[in-house]
């Protein structure tokens, strides 16, 4: 014979899963903004290290972090 659940367990298990459900899309939007951040920051330290390169006339090592900034912004 089949155990219908009580109101009481049907709203425990939605509120479990609401909060499942809440505690996931919260990690996703902490992993989005924390990747943002870290491309970013590599960004920044690309384009300084290119200026550095363009003033010490180093060409190749312009190049290769040139090559790495436009992989990194996908273009």
């Amino acid at each position: 014979m089949e155990k219908r659940k009580s109101y009481q367990e049907l709203l425990k298990e939605y509120t479990m899963t609401q909060n499942k459900n809440e505690t996931e899309a919260m990690e996703w939007y902490a992993d989005f903004f924390l990747n943002g951040l870290l491309l970013q920051r590599r960004e920044k330290q690309l384009r300084e290290e290119i200026d550095r390169a363009l003033d010490l006339h180093d060409k190749k090592t312009f190049t290769k972090l040139s090559k790495e900034l436009v992989e990194l912004l996908g273009q």
